[in-house]
Order: C-alpha cells, then structure tokens, then sequence
C-alpha cells in the first residue's frame, strides 16, 4: 500500500467555523495496491490501483479548544478543514491546503490542561500551491 505524508510546522486550520491553531499538523495519503500475476507467473505484470484515504492529524492545540472539538466529533459534523500558512512579511493568512468532506475521527485523552491532538477522516483534497 503506498503512502506519501505531507508534513507541516505550525498551522492555522478551519473546521467550519473553528479556528484550531495547531503546533504541526500532517496530511497522510494511503492508496491500496495490489500486484497483478498471470497463473503460470509468480512475476507481476502491473499494479492496480484502489481506494484512496485520507487522514490527517493536527497536534499540540490549545487545551481551552478541547471543549468544542469535542462537540464537533460528538455531533459527527462533516465540513472543510482548510490550513493556512502565516506570510511572514505582511501578517496575513494564506490559504494553503484543503480537505473535503472532513470529519473528526478521534480526540486524545484528557489531560488536565495540556495540549491535545485531533485526527480527521476526509473524502477529498485540494492543494493549493
């Protein structure tokens, strides 16, 4: 199964309309694979290729954040989850990358007032630069 993950340092996200600024957060793409074989060969001739899922991870958030994330999850919204990349040079926000049909798949433990991490599901992805 090949697996490309894009990486990225501190993010700004969107989920609806929930501003988590995350300390890192990652984009994971899992494609499933499998080798085609003639029945007289144990070479393969070709690879097909299936489904493809999405999953990303946003880390070291705010604990005072916990609380409607987990509302989200809970309430099993479904929305666009889109990242922004701080310019540096004028102090805006840059739309980078964008996730379709984005859900919460899980919320880490409680832990008194430490950072959390969130994981996400999505249907599809658009890369902006």
């Amino acid at each position: 199964m090949p697996v490309e993950t894009i990486y990225y340092g501190e993010s700004q996200l969107l989920f609806g309309d929930l501003e988590i600024p995350c300390d890192s957060f990652k984009i994971t793409f899992k494609r499933d694979s499998e080798d085609l074989t003639a029945s007289n060969s144990s070479t393969p001739y070709g690879t097909q290729f299936g489904k493809v899922t999405i999953e990303a991870e946003a880390s070291d958030i705010d604990p005072a954040l916990r609380k409607p994330v987990k509302k989200l999850w809970e309430q099993k919204v479904k929305d666009t989850l889109a990242s922004y990349d701080f310019e540096e040079d004028t102090g805006n926000l840059i739309e980078d990358d964008v996730l379709y049909g984005a859900y919460i798949t899980e919320v880490s433990k409680d832990t008194a007032n430490k950072p959390f991490s969130i994981k996400f599901g999505a249907t599809g992805f658009k890369k902006q630069n």
